[in-house]
C-alpha cells in the first residue's frame, strides 16, 4: 500500500504541523534551494515544525543547471542549507526542466555528477521528476543508482518508482490551500548513507559445489523435478530457472544438463551496494533477476539493502 506524505515550499505559507500529523500524513519533503541562489524562506521553519509533530522530513532542491559545473555549483549550495537543519529522508534532485536546453545526454550527466555530489557528503541522494520528462528528458539508464520519486497526475503511476506523486491538488488538515500528496513504496529511506563501518552481512554460496571445478552440471533424469534438484543442491527453483533460462519450472526433460550454482568460487562477481541502488535496479545492470541476487545472498525482503552492503551478482 505504501504511506502518505507531502511536499511544501513557501507557497504553502504558515503550516500548522501538529494538524498535518494528525491527518496521517507520515513524510514530508521541503524545499531548501534553487539554483544557486534561492533559499526558500520557509524551509528551517518548515523542517523544524514537521520534526517536531514526529513528520519524517527530507529536502528538495529544484534544478535549473545546464552542464556538470552548474550541478556541481547548486548541489554545493543545497548542502549548505540543509547541513543547517535535522533531516530522516534523502535529498532529493528535483529535476523537472531543461532551462539551457542541452541533450539528453549532457543533462543526464549533470544530473548523476549532482547526485553523487549529494552522496559524497554523506546523504541518501534521490531524484524527483515528471513521468513524462523522465522517460524523454533523461537517460533512465544511468539514473538507476538512485532511488526514484515520480510525478505522475492520473489514477495509475505506469512503471517503477520508490514515490508517486499522484496528485498537486489535495487538501491536508493545517495547511490552507492545495497541497501535493505522495505514496511512499520503499522501505528504509534515510537522510544519511550507511556508514562504512556498518556490519556487513556474510555472502553465502548457494550450492555445496567445491569450488576446485570451473563449472558444474547435472543431467536430469527420469522422475527429477526442478524443486527437487533445487533442494538436492541447496539452491532454488528460481535460480536454476535464471542460470538456465528456464521459463516453465514443469518443463525439464531427460538428458537436459543443468548448470548447477555457476561459475567456479573464483569466477564469481559481487558488487558493494551504493546510496540509492535498489535490489531491482542491481538485478538490471548485472543481467540477472531479483530472486535469484536473493537466493543467493541470503536476503529475505527485496526492499531491505543498504549502502557498504557486498552482494554476490554472478
Amino acid at each position: 500500500m505504501g504511506i502518505k506524505g507531502i511536499d511544501v515550499s513557501h507557497w504553502q505559507g504558515d503550516i500548522n504541523w501538529k494538524k498535518v500529523a494528525a491527518d496521517r500524513i507520515k513524510f514530508a519533503f521541503i524545499k531548501a534551494t534553487e539554483g544557486t541562489t534561492l533559499k526558500d524562506n520557509k524551509f528551517e521553519t518548515n523542517v523544524s515544525g514537521a520534526n517536531a509533530a514526529g513528520i519524517k522530513t527530507g529536502a528538495y532542491h529544484f534544478a535549473r543547471f545546464g552542464s556538470k559545473s552548474e550541478a556541481l555549483e547548486e548541489a554545493k549550495f543545497f548542502l549548505s542549507a540543509v547541513k543547517k537543519v535535522s533531516l530522516s529522508y534523502p535529498l532529493v534532485l528535483d529535476l523537472e526542466v531543461n532551462q539551457r536546453n542541452v541533450s539528453k545526454a549532457v543533462l543526464t550527466d549533470a544530473a548523476v555528477a549532482f547526485l553523487r555530489e549529494i552522496e559524497k557528503a554523506g546523504y541518501f541522494a534521490m531524484i524527483y521528476s515528471g513521468k513524462s520528462f523522465l522517460e524523454n528528458c533523461l537517460d533512465e539508464s544511468k539514473l538507476k543508482p538512485f532511488a526514484l520519486w515520480v510525478a505522475r497526475y492520473s489514477s495509475k503511476l505506469g512503471r517503477d518508482a520508490d514515490i508517486w506523486q499522484y496528485s498537486d491538488c489535495e487538501k491536508v488538515a493545517g495547511i490552507s490551500g492545495n497541497v501535493d500528496m505522495n505514496i511512499c513504496y520503499r522501505d528504509g529511506l534515510r537522510a544519511h548513507a550507511a556508514v562504512k563501518t556498518e556490519k556487513i552481512s556474510a555472502v553465502k554460496p548457494v550450492s555445496n559445489i567445491k569450488s576446485g571445478k570451473s563449472t558444474t552440471t547435472y543431467t536430469v533424469k527420469k522422475g527429477d523435478t526442478l524443486s527437487g534438484i533445487a533442494q538436492k543442491y541447496k539452491t532454488t527453483v528460481k535460480a536454476l530457472q535464471s542460470l538456465n533460462n528456464i521459463k516453465d519450472a514443469n518443463k525439464i526433460y531427460v538428458g537436459q544438463k543443468l548448470k548447477i550454482g555457476g561459475s567456479s568460487s573464483n569466477n564469481k562477481q559481487y558488487y558493494t551496494i551504493k546510496s540509492g541502488d535498489t535490489l531491482s535496479g542491481i538485478s538490471k545492470k548485472f543481467n540477472t533477476s531479483i530472486k535469484t541476487l536473493q537466493a543467493w545472498n541470503g536476503i529475505k525482503n527485496a526492499n531491505k539493502i543498504y549502502a557498504g552492503q557486498k552482494i554476490r551478482v554472478k
